[in-house]
């Protein structure tokens, strides 16, 4: 019996088995790494989910998911281990998702994505 998108979006968050083939939303998803790869010659970028999947080239995965994965993996992953900051933010029209790179270096770095508003980094 075939499940439903919903149906294995629940099932891969549970951990249990999907289909064969689909990604497990775990931090070994092909998505989280190319936000990683991404985010590598960037130190910010701001944009919606639909913006960050075609920034990252990824095809398959939907703007839901991309919330979902980021959200899951912010701090233990993202954060903690690749050095990303990740926020989410509302405005009237979107909701916007801001990453900073933490271990960026280089100077002359700017804001990347639909260009809606300005991510700002408050220490």
């Amino acid at each position: 019996m075939q499940m439903t998108k919903g149906e294995r979006l629940v099932a891969e968050m549970l951990g249990d088995t999907p289909q064969t083939g689909m990604p497990v939303l775990t931090e070994e998803h092909p998505f989280l790494r190319k936000v990683v790869t991404f985010m590598q010659t960037r130190k910010e970028w701001l944009g919606t989910a639909t913006d960050l999947l075609n920034a990252v080239g990824d095809n398959y995965t939907p703007p839901n998911t991309v919330t979902k994965l980021l959200r899951k993996y912010d701090y233990q992953y993202l954060y903690k281990e690749k050095g990303i900051d990740v926020s989410f933010r509302r405005t009237n029209r979107k909701r916007l998702i801001g990453l900073y790179n933490r271990f960026y270096s280089r100077s002359d770095s700017s804001v990347y994505g639909s260009g809606d508003g300005y991510f700002q980094r408050y220490e």
